[in-house]
């Protein structure tokens, strides 16, 4: 052991590394491309909507004042929209999902606490657990990729803390009943922290997935983490939210870091927030090119399971790593770091010219096939 790790809490020795998408520019640089389609990170491929960037590039003219240390006005705005009163305390502001998933492990998990969730997911809530001397407890998903709410339920001990839920999950893709999510909370035992992820629940067009923000109560210890980074397009600027009863809120404030967002970020998603016309025809861009994507990789024979992302999850029969790193050399990044090929779901335009280079990469017949 180094003389650094000697000085290094154990919850920190003990995270892996976070493996990130590769960029388009490394991939460029790698196999000498013109063009590259980045389709590994889930980003918005539709863009940003032009009332956000019109109040970005204004906010930059004040980029020498701090901004709203609190970020009251965007909570307010965020809690009349969720039908909370206009005190904006119900509403916690942090940078992207991920650092509530971070606040949530820092303030509450201490050495030995039990986090449960479903594996495969989000890999930051295992770090946030970790990190604090929490031991995670990881449950296997369905054969259909779903959330076992039954599973976790069960693994719930007396160490139990927190259960994490993300819905739908990233990276299968899927999403448990809503109905079934609601009985699950109410059932989980009072003094655990349940805590139900949706960055990706406004591309779900089932009506069954719904969101869990109806069950905030204050006598319900629920959290519901939102994003601005997926619907919004605004994974650059890096702001999250989440919401709670305020007795969670009022403990959660107290610990949230002075300008967690700064001025251009929070005029931007606050602007964001009125451009109806962009998150409706993103969400049917996204429906209509999940439809396609599904339907062409069915037809070469993948097991494509249902989605309510803008992603798909899909067994092609190949060794998932090796089907990623031969699809770069043509230009097309997924992630091939899970069990099976993790797909953003991009613009038209860029989901045929995806399925182009598939086709073409299996053609040429170099990736071995699953033993």
């Amino acid at each position: 052991m180094s003389g650094i790790d000697k000085l290094t809490k154990k919850g920190i020795q003990n995270i892996p590394a976070y493996i990130p998408g590769r960029t388009a520019e490394s991939v460029k640089e790698k196999y000498k491309l013109d063009k590259v389609l980045k389709l590994a990170s889930n980003e918005n491929q539709y863009g940003v909507s032009p009332k956000a960037v019109e109040a970005m590039v204004k906010a930059a003219t004040e980029a020498n004042i701090y901004p709203d240390p609190f970020c009251i006005q965007l909570r307010k705005k965020i809690g009349k929209k969720f039908g909370f009163d206009d005190s904006g305390d119900n509403v916690i502001i942090s940078q992207g999902g991920c650092g509530i998933i971070s606040l949530l492990g820092e303030v509450f998990i201490t050495e030995g606490d039990e986090m449960i969730y479903c594996d495969p997911t989000f890999g930051a809530y295992g770090g946030a657990c970790k990190r604090n001397g929490g031991v995670v407890v990881r449950v296997p998903v369905t054969e259909d990729q779903l959330y076992d709410l039954d599973g976790i339920y069960k693994a719930i001990t007396e160490k139990t803390k927190m259960i994490f839920i993300c819905n739908p999950n990233n990276p299968t893709g899927t999403a448990v009943d809503s109905e079934a999510l609601k009985a699950f909370i109410h059932k989980v035992p009072k003094n655990i922290i349940v805590v139900v992820d949706e960055a990706y629940i406004e591309f779900a067009t089932d009506p069954k997935v719904k969101s869990m923000v109806s069950e905030i109560s204050d006598d319900v210890n629920l959290i519901i983490i939102k994003t601005f980074s997926k619907l919004y397009g605004m994974a650059g600027v890096r702001v999250g939210y989440s919401l709670m009863n305020k007795e969670l809120h009022g403990v959660l404030q107290k610990a949230t870091t002075v300008f967690v967002a700064g001025r251009i970020a929070l005029a931007g998603v606050m602007a964001a927030m009125d451009d109806e016309e962009f998150v409706t025809s993103t969400i049917e861009g996204i429906r209509q090119g999940r439809e396609y994507i599904t339907k062409e990789l069915s037809l070469l024979g993948w097991k494509v399971w249902e989605s309510h992302t803008n992603f798909l999850y899909a067994d092609s029969g190949y060794q998932t790593a090796a089907l990623a790193n031969e699809l770069e050399k043509y230009g097309l990044i997924i992630r091939g770091n899970f069990d099976y090929s993790r797909i953003t779901i991009g613009t038209m335009e860029q989901n045929k010219d995806m399925i182009a280079i598939i086709k073409k990469v299996i053609e040429e017949g170099n990736v071995p096939k699953k033993e």
